[in-house]
């Protein structure tokens, strides 16, 4: 069986249409997709400020042995163009990575094409019945609504910039069901300076993100932040708390153990290159 890897005609969601391929059989039936994204974040890891993330996806509906080729296919595609946008920035070190699921087969497809081993922490905390929070006069926090495009676009073009992992429309559209979710945007002098999401999971006030602009980081607010999302949690009646935050994170790591966050365990979530 041939397999067509070809790009879209178009840029698609803020990515460029170079980055992104998709793969047809011989009839013309759509097989799956993958992409390239890169972004430069000096915050979050430091070390390998410049990060390319790849994600692949076929379709469910085919055998295992046409499902298997295709992904080989998009896997040497988009690895190819990663490492062509590796080399667009000789002056960063970089990473490739994928895995934003805790998905062992996607896991070891990464692993097996040469990608080294990595991980997410898992982080738990209890929540003070008295815990309460107090913000800065000069703080004002406004709920984000982003439940229409023009409005989803606005916030994802935020969290891209921050986030290692590009924000997937239907992951926070199932966020958005959970009781007691948040999207919340946090202002000094009228402009954005951080923002968070959380909700109720599992018997768990879950934090999902916590972030600060660029030119409010080391001020701060980060713990602002945290105190305010804690203060919602403790009236609502829950006691614990849960996040999730990759291991080179170091400065996420070290904010959440200064709440009094433990390890629980580890996920193998992110297997990358570092180049």
């Amino acid at each position: 069986m041939h397999i067509k890897v070809v790009n879209p005609k178009e840029d698609q969601y803020g990515n460029s249409k170079e980055n992104i391929f998709l793969a047809f059989n011989d009839d013309g039936e759509f097989l799956g997709s993958s992409y390239a994204y890169p972004s430069i974040n000096h915050h979050q890891t430091y070390e390998t400020p410049y990060l390319i993330f790849i994600d692949i996806n076929v379709v469910d509906s085919f055998n295992e042995s046409i499902k298997t080729v295709a992904k080989q296919e998009l896997f040497n595609k988009v690895f190819r163009r990663a490492k062509m946008l590796r080399d667009e920035r000789p002056d960063l070190m970089a990473r490739i990575y994928s895995g934003f699921e805790n998905d062992e087969e996607k896991m070891s497809f990464y692993i097996n094409n040469g990608f080294e081993k990595d991980y997410s922490i898992i982080m738990e905390a209890d929540i003070p019945s008295n815990f309460n929070c107090k913000l800065p006069d000069s703080v004002k926090v406004i709920e984000k609504k982003i439940e229409y495009d023009k409005d989803f676009i606005e916030y994802k073009n935020i969290y891209d910039d921050i986030f290692i992992t590009p924000l997937d429309r239907d992951v926070l559209e199932e966020q958005m069901k959970r009781p007691h979710f948040k999207s919340l945007s946090f202002l000094i002098d009228g402009k954005l300076a951080g923002g968070c999401t959380f909700f109720k999971k599992d018997g768990f006030g879950y934090i999902e993100t916590v972030f600060t602009t660029e030119d409010n980081r080391g001020k701060g607010l980060s713990k602002i932040i945290m105190n305010y999302i804690l203060g919602y949690f403790a009236p609502i009646g829950l006691k614990k708390t849960k996040l999730e935050v990759w291991e080179l994170n170091k400065r996420a790591v070290e904010l959440y153990k200064s709440f009094g966050y433990t390890e629980v365990r580890k996920n193998l979530m992110f297997p990358g290159i570092t180049m």
